[in-house]
């Protein structure tokens, strides 16, 4: 329930993604939303410790870039040690599915997150 004066400005394609998480995934707690300019944006990604290293996060990132490159939207998010995870290996994990560091000549600045992943194109069937 939204607060009043607020508005869902969410795509219709994002309740569905989280709902494919939420049953595909349960032991994953993941926050993504589509920001002002229409990035998906990986807020958290939290796997129980004990349960690290059996592919749960791997499979999230999997649901999240084929909705993102269905959808063709670019995917930002910033790495933290919040969670437990050193920035290093949270980043080769991320590089895995395509993002990279976004800086330099290459900068998007109309994000402030670390990393961003441009969406690939889908062959036509």
């Amino acid at each position: 329930m939204l607060k009043p004066g607020y508005t869902n400005l969410d795509p219709d394609w994002l309740a569905p993604l989280r709902e494919r998480m939420a049953a595909e995934v349960p032991e994953a707690t993941t926050w993504i939303y589509v920001d002002s300019v229409g990035h998906l944006v990986l807020s958290k990604i939290v796997v129980p410790r004990e349960l690290r290293l059996q592919g749960l996060g791997t499979r999230v990132m999997e649901l999240l870039i084929t909705e993102a490159d269905r959808q063709a939207v670019t995917m930002t998010l910033s790495p933290t040690r919040e969670f437990g995870s050193g920035l290093r290996r949270l980043r080769a994990f991320y590089r895995r599915f395509g993002f990279s560091m976004n800086g330099g000549r290459i900068k998007d600045y109309t994000t402030a997150h670390d990393m961003i992943r441009l969406p690939q194109p889908q062959p036509h069937p």
